[in-house]
């Protein structure tokens, strides 16, 4: 049961510290790695420590409110589950959550029903995300970390699939997201260029172009 869910990360942010151990212990067994936090800022040290596939959190944190905190991760990670559970339903945190590409907006108190259910929408999501088609022939296995292109198949590293996942997504990868994959800091001009010739090597010629000051793109009406 929720077998797409067993290798995920998940970051679960609450200052309510029973409600925090006890949903803790229920949803931990469902994934490969479940990490905590009772406030805003211990919760976004966390999510930059860690390889994070999907967030949990509340609105009312100290130190950083849940939406601040959702804003600063969406800088980086525009495509990344969230999850708010919350429970609050003022209209305007409603509104403004909205706008912050939420998967879920759950409200308290947790029951049963909507535990699984929200164990149902963040496994269906990620098997429909398990494979992305790029382009003609062209498909990106995400959990295996695999591309297949014209049926011959290329192992991908953490960057390469990160790249041409929100490449598949989007159509386009901005220069502040190609930034972001190096987590390690800064990269230079030189390292972005050995990247995207290294990833090049593994595509069909020309499926990848680059604009000036904008980043990486695939054309649209390719196949």
């Amino acid at each position: 049961m929720y077998d797409s869910l067993k290798d995920k990360t998940a970051l679960y942010i609450e200052d309510e510290v029973d409600v925090l151990q006890n949903i803790s212990e229920l949803l931990s067994h469902f994934f490969k790695t479940f990490y905590t936090a009772s406030d805003g800022e211990t919760g976004y040290q966390t999510f930059l420590e860690h390889e994070i596939d999907v967030l949990l959190v509340d609105i009312e944190l100290p130190k950083m409110n849940g939406i601040e905190l959702i804003k600063k991760i969406r800088e980086t990670h525009k495509e990344l589950p969230v999850v708010v559970i919350s429970a609050y339903t003022n209209t305007d945190y409603l509104l403004e959550s909205i706008e912050l590409n939420l998967d879920k907006y759950i409200v308290k108190p947790l029951t049963s029903r909507k535990i699984h259910l929200l164990l149902e929408t963040l496994n269906s999501d990620f098997l429909e995300d398990n494979v992305l088609e790029l382009d003609r022939d062209v498909f990106i296995y995400t959990k295996e970390s695999l591309l297949r292109a014209n049926g011959i198949e290329h192992a991908l590293t953490r960057k390469e699939l990160k790249f041409l996942t929100v490449i598949a997504r989007k159509g386009i990868v901005t220069y502040d997201e190609i930034i972001a994959l190096w987590e390690e800091g800064m990269p230079t001009e030189n390292a972005i260029r050995s990247f995207i010739k290294h990833l090049r090597k593994k595509l069909p010629d020309d499926l990848i172009k680059n604009r000036n000051t904008v980043g990486y793109y695939k054309e649209r009406d390719r196949g």
